[in-house]
């Protein structure tokens, strides 16, 4: 209601977002060391599967913004192909970040509760001012599962930065 609420408000969003972005970058960097002393070898398929999925992102991202894949190849000169060699790199970084958390998950035998689902379903439906309900009437099994391991590895993640902080 005054400057100095507004001043306070502020200064306290700010904060949590320092807060957050740094919370954030630690669990980059314990993951990727996590990442970096593991050994797997990945199946060239698996990686040009989830090129395809970043190219489809990608699309969907441009044309949200009004803008086409070949709008945008024709302003940066890329060719497709170039453009999937250029994603590769992070490809691969993806998998095998994602490989290494659901290993963790299984070592560690981490497992998301049906009220923790619940929980995040709850928060979801808030974002899309829905109910709760409706919006777990709009999931499939195979969408609320899939929930389900999402949330088993951010608690890897969990995981690790907490283990990360006793070395």
């Amino acid at each position: 209601d005054t400057l100095d609420e507004y001043k306070q408000d502020i200064e306290k969003k700010l904060q949590e977002r320092k807060e957050k972005a740094a919370a954030s970058q630690n669990e980059d960097r314990v993951v990727a060391k996590v990442v970096e002393n593991a050994s797997m070898e990945i199946p060239e398929k698996m990686i040009d599967a989830q090129v395809d999925n970043m190219l489809r992102e990608t699309a969907q991202r441009m044309q949200s913004q009004g803008l086409s894949m070949d709008l945008y190849m024709k302003y940066t000169g890329m060719t497709m192909e170039q453009m999937r060699e250029q994603m590769k790199p992070q490809a691969l970084k993806r998998i095998q970040t994602r490989l290494v958390l659901e290993e963790v998950v299984k070592a560690e035998n981490l497992q998301v509760s049906d009220e923790r689902l619940d929980e995040e379903i709850a928060k979801m439906a808030a974002a899309y001012q829905m109910e709760s309900d409706k919006l777990k009437e709009y999931m499939s099994e195979q969408d609320k599962k899939q929930m389900k391991e999402d949330l088993a590895v951010q608690e890897a993640v969990d995981f690790l930065v907490a283990e990360a902080k006793l070395v």
